[in-house]
């Protein structure tokens, strides 16, 4: 039997919100397994966890669906995700860049070797991609709204399918499968280069790995704790006159610090700052 992986770089998580149907979930999960992927969490099932249904159309992937985590939001559902996918079928008013399916495994994949090749004489494989701190994710709707503009402004950025405009509503395990597809055939067969950097070899490992978390980018959930500091400060000294449209600001605002990829360092330094505007009156 071959027991090496089918992928050489560990792929996205895949995140469904609100689904509906347990046998939706399961086909996802068979696509997942199909294409090497292996993690699978769930944001709020209708009908619970676990779900017989899902067991029905999982072939081969009833691993995936025993290991899979429901989470009760976005922000918990990405405590560890620092790039974020999400797909949609319609136009959104969010001013975010749009990838299609290829575009954005390519993106994955571009940030791996990025982030991977800051160490010394590191290959870029699943063994090197599971150590750095670099997490993406893929998030899906639910089958009958898909998702809401509260979740899609976490997204670092939208992924759609250019389908035939008079038919482009793909079912959840079929969309899935397309995301999967096209990254494991860019992640099969990735570029091997080494890349040296001179400056990290001159740094103390202690060192090191505290540059190198600093310097990763914050996960959804670090932002979405900023964002709501950020809010509360904002209602508290009276920023919002116009009640019925701080939905929409905030929101904006949110977009626009999400498109800055803020790393953790750099996220720590806006909590001081809140921190000293909160302490004026």
């Amino acid at each position: 039997m071959n027991n090496k992986p089918f992928l050489n770089l560990t792929p996205p998580v895949i995140i469904l919100s609100n689904p509906q149907l347990g046998e939706n979930i399961g086909a996802a999960a068979r696509a997942m397994k199909n294409c090497g992927f292996a993690e699978l969490r769930l944001i709020n099932p209708r009908d619970g966890w676990p779900n017989p249904d899902a067991e029905i159309m999982a072939t081969h992937a009833s691993d995936i669906l025993q290991a899979t985590t429901v989470y009760p939001d976005l922000a918990s559902a990405c405590f560890d995700i620092t790039q974020l996918f999400a797909t949609t079928a319609r136009p959104r008013e969010l001013k975010k860049k749009v990838l299609n399916p290829r575009m954005a495994a390519q993106s994955v994949v571009d940030e791996y070797t990025r982030q991977i090749s800051e160490d010394e004489d590191a290959k870029l494989t699943q063994e090197t991609s599971a150590q750095c701190s670099y997490k993406a994710a893929y998030l899906f709707g639910s089958e009958r709204v898909g998702l809401i503009n509260n979740e899609i402004v976490f997204a670092d950025f939208i992924v759609e399918a250019h389908l035939n405009p008079t038919s482009n509503s793909l079912n959840l395990a079929q969309a899935v499968m397309i995301m999967c597809w096209e990254f494991a055939m860019i992640a099969a067969f990735p570029p091997s280069s080494v890349i040296n950097s001179k400056e990290t070899k001159l740094l103390p490992e202690n060192l090191k790995d505290k540059r190198k978390t600093l310097k990763s980018t914050a996960t959804v959930k670090e932002q979405a704790y900023f964002f709501d500091r950020f809010d509360n400060l904002l209602e508290n000294k009276g920023f919002f006159t116009a009640l019925e449209k701080a939905p929409t600001v905030k929101r904006n605002m949110r977009n626009f610090f999400i498109k800055a990829q803020l790393t953790k360092q750099e996220l720590l330094t806006w909590h001081g700052i809140l921190t000293l505007f909160d302490k004026q009156k």
